[in-house]
């Protein structure tokens, strides 16, 4: 899917994806037929494993609450099976299912929020979106507890102590702004390199920590912009699909999926916006010293300026969101709004 903006946001999009918990799945049932409307917290797979012994192919916790229940029991002349047990994965989308595919996944087309991140890890995951709070009311530090199969919003950067509590605490997934190389790599105990560039991603993914994680900056230490905060905190509480799949052979980015009501696909704009770089237009920096940071054009140059790098370029004049004002050349800047 092609996002236009810097941002990487589309607010209203038709998307179609499969349901698919990740790895491999002997015993996945469609729960649902072709045709059929489906809510994001209603079950459309169901998952066979068995209670004694290894999980078949690296069963991942699932997202939200599963109903699990046990066959009848065996008589006793009859042929010594295992116990099975059974846990259903919920949709993630409100939609139309538009297909089932042969190893039992569900194809979904919903319109949706769709938020690109620029890093992550993880299978694909659905869960409440639930803000962190990092300071409490009175600005002292509190320890907030996190429900569990949530998918937790981070303003900020993350650390390998928030990922470890997130991961004991049961949260399915986890959005934040940035990492520290050395704390994504010690929290997944993998090589982030060979991850993204494995041929075998998929299989890869299923074998990492049952969190799935995005990272909207990617990363670094740096703050999710103000504006993409704002319109997450918008759908708190609501039930979204998470990936965090990253590939560059097959250049795929982790993605978040927010289905929208009738009444707010109505409400939401459905063209596409002007890119063009005007005064009033907001914009995010794409590289240099201020790469992240958002802001609005406030003039541009009639004639090419000296940037400190010394390169002579078409610049604009631009106020940061924390009212610092700088020149930046044009084609580091991207239209968000």
């Amino acid at each position: 899917m092609a996002y236009p903006l810097g941002w990487s946001v589309r607010l209203q999009v038709v998307v179609r994806r499969e349901r698919w918990p990740g790895g491999s799945r002997a015993g996945a049932v469609a729960l649902v037929y072709p045709g059929q409307m489906v809510e994001p917290d209603q079950p459309v797979i169901r998952l066979k494993r068995e209670e004694h012994g290894e999980e078949l192919a690296g069963l991942p916790r699932l997202s939200l609450p599963a109903v699990t229940r046990k066959l009848p029991a065996i008589h006793p002349t009859a042929l010594a099976l295992p116990a099975l047990g059974e846990e259903t994965v919920p949709a993630g989308l409100r939609g139309r299912v538009v297909d089932v595919t042969a190893r039992g996944g569900v194809v979904i087309e919903s319109q949706v929020v769709a938020i690109q991140g620029v890093l992550g890890a993880g299978p694909q995951v659905a869960g409440v979106l639930t803000l962190w709070q990092a300071l409490g009311n009175d600005g002292s530090r509190s320890v907030q507890p996190i429900p569990p199969g949530a998918i937790l919003v981070v303003p900020g950067p993350l650390s390998f102590l928030l990922l470890r509590h997130a991961l004991n605490s049961g949260v399915v997934g986890i959005i934040a702004s940035s990492i520290v190389l050395r704390d994504l790599e010690g929290f997944l105990h993998a090589d982030l390199l060979e991850l993204v560039n494995s041929p075998g991603g998929e299989d890869l993914q299923s074998r990492l920590p049952p969190l799935t994680i995005m990272l909207t900056e990617g990363l670094g230490s740096l703050a999710m912009p103000a504006r993409l905060l704002q319109l997450l905190s918008c759908y708190q509480g609501r039930v979204a699909l998470l990936s965090g799949f990253t590939s560059v052979r097959r250049h795929a980015l982790p993605e978040l999926l927010i289905s929208l009501t009738a009444a707010e696909a109505e409400a939401l704009p459905s063209q596409e916006p002007d890119l063009a770089l005007v005064p009033g237009a907001r914009v995010r920096v794409c590289s240099g010293d201020y790469c992240g940071r958002t802001g609005e054009v406030l003039s541009l140059f009639l004639h090419r300026q000296r940037l400190p790098s010394g390169v002579r370029a078409q610049a604009a004049r631009v106020l940061l969101e924390e009212g610092e004002v700088i020149v930046a050349a044009l084609s580091c800047l991207d239209r968000i709004g």
